[in-house]
């Protein structure tokens, strides 16, 4: 009885933290890491060509392509890209942690990383983990928060492999994809890079979702 309790304890708080509920701001990095990653809880609210993700609840999808997205909330710009590629085909990554940074540690045993880095009065928050990455640039008070979003999404990708290899056969991949970084290396949005992901064949989240179940 005991241990049953105990189970049912761990799933209601695992489904908080994957809410947004958790107040994750007491915590150190690397327990926030732990805890999400850990967690093992299989929810799903966004579906794209070769994957699905939960989205943590405030943050909603403003742009996405086949393994690039661009989630918002009400003050910060996520932008996700998803390495299809390199998951089919089971390619290692050495993450190495930058000495300079405001903040860089490995994650899962040497599988992610986390790099913040000042940029003004701004972070910029890179997060790295199941072969995918998400940028954000957000305020020192917010740092933990958009950490805690941005390995909720990682965390949680699903891959599809059957899809990513239609998708490799039909030469989707091999021919159009290519890996985003939307930060300048002063942490200033690369608006040049954001102009080339609006003309990259973007749909609205509203229309790619219409003709699929939709979790809210």
């Amino acid at each position: 009885m005991k241990n049953k309790y105990l189970k049912l304890f761990v799933i209601i708080m695992a489904l908080f933290m994957l809410s947004g509920c958790v107040h994750v701001n007491r915590d150190s990095y690397d327990t926030i890491a732990n805890n999400i990653i850990d967690s093992n809880v299989y929810i799903y609210n966004h579906y794209d060509r070769g994957y699905k993700h939960y989205i943590p609840r405030g943050l909603s999808v403003k742009q996405s392509n086949a393994y690039n997205e661009i989630i918002k909330s009400n003050k910060y710009e996520y932008y996700l890209y998803v390495d299809l590629v390199s998951y089919f085909n089971k390619i290692e990554f050495e993450y190495k942690t930058n000495e300079n940074a405001y903040y860089s540690s490995l994650i899962k045993d040497g599988k992610g990383l986390i790099e913040i880095t000042q940029k003004d009065d701004n972070y910029l928050v890179v997060v790295q983990y199941n072969y995918a990455k998400v940028e954000t640039l957000v305020k020192e008070r917010d740092i933990k928060l958009a950490v805690s979003n941005s390995l909720i999404m990682l965390s949680t990708i699903n891959y599809n492999n059957e899809v990513i290899q239609a998708m490799l056969d039909e030469g989707v991949l091999s021919l159009n994809e290519r890996k985003v970084d939307v930060f300048n290396n002063d942490g200033k949005v690369n608006q040049n890079e954001l102009q080339e992901i609006d003309e990259d064949n973007y749909r609205s989240d509203e229309e790619k979702e219409k003709d699929r179940d939709y979790i809210n």
